[in-house]
């Protein structure tokens, strides 16, 4: 997928804000991240494969693999965004002008937006950064409130879980700025049609 053609058109001799860049440069490392993780995951369970087929299982290939799948979900959801490649029903576009189905459009990458930032204050208030450092530790932070995100480790790598988690407020942010990015190509469309 070349993201040059995919990630939102602007219109004929319309210079890309900044918005539109940086979305654009995002969304090409998104990808290249994406694939990235693809091949590492593709490697993880034909190692894992190997090494049952000879008797020495490598038990942390399976869980590496599913914690890099969401990963993966995760930066597609960013992408989808900057795509506009979510799943749609064109129905009523179809029954709208021009200018109808430009306000629809804001106002759909409205609604996008809304929901970045409803995921933001969510994420913010399951990382509780200020809460970490009032505790001081991951671990004073779990006996404080029970929140267990800095000490949780996963089953078989031994690593603490929230460096794969680190992918939601990643995807927070890039999600954001695609949104941003498209809200900013609607109030420009708008304002050619006046």
């Amino acid at each position: 997928m070349s993201l040059n053609n995919d990630v939102v058109d602007y219109g004929p001799g319309i210079r890309a804000s900044l918005p539109a860049r940086i979305s654009r440069r995002l969304a090409q490392a998104e990808m290249a991240l994406g694939a990235a993780l693809v091949a590492v995951i593709a490697l993880s369970l034909l190692a894992g494969s190997v090494s049952r087929t000879l008797g020495r299982p490598l038990i942390w290939t399976d869980e590496l693999a599913v914690h890099l799948m969401v990963w993966v979900a995760f930066l597609g959801g960013s992408l989808g965004i900057a795509t506009r490649g979510h799943m749609a029903i064109a129905l009523l576009p179809e029954r709208l002008g021009l200018r109808g189905r430009a306000w629809l459009l804001l106002l759909t990458d409205l609604l996008v937006m809304a929901f970045v930032l409803v995921m933001a204050w969510l994420v913010w208030r399951w990382f509780d950064l200020p809460g970490l450092l009032r505790a001081g530790s991951g671990a004073g932070l779990a006996s404080d409130t029970f929140n267990f995100i800095y000490t949780d480790p996963t089953l078989t790598l031994g690593v603490p879980k929230v460096w794969f988690w680190l992918i939601v407020p990643v995807t927070c942010v890039t999600g954001g700025i695609h949104a941003l990015a498209a809200i900013a190509a609607d109030l420009a469309e708008l304002g050619r049609q006046q």
